[in-house]
């Protein structure tokens, strides 16, 4: 990639959009969220959420 291809609100927005999955992942791990309810905040299925962050949590 050249520097003059650098697309500066892309790359805030996937940075932005990894902070806010990883945030939901930790939430589910605490058990202050459901993976359900982690999801819904990321507006995905539970298997969109489970295959984009690499993790397969309970779901309770």
């Amino acid at each position: 990639m050249c520097i003059t291809e650098y697309d500066e609100t892309r790359t805030f927005a996937e940075q932005r959009e990894e902070g806010v999955l990883v945030t939901l992942i930790g939430l589910v791990k605490d058990g202050i969220l459901t993976i359900v309810d982690a999801a819904k905040r990321a507006d995905m299925t539970v298997a969109e959420f489970e295959a984009k962050t690499g993790t397969e949590l309970k779901t309770v």
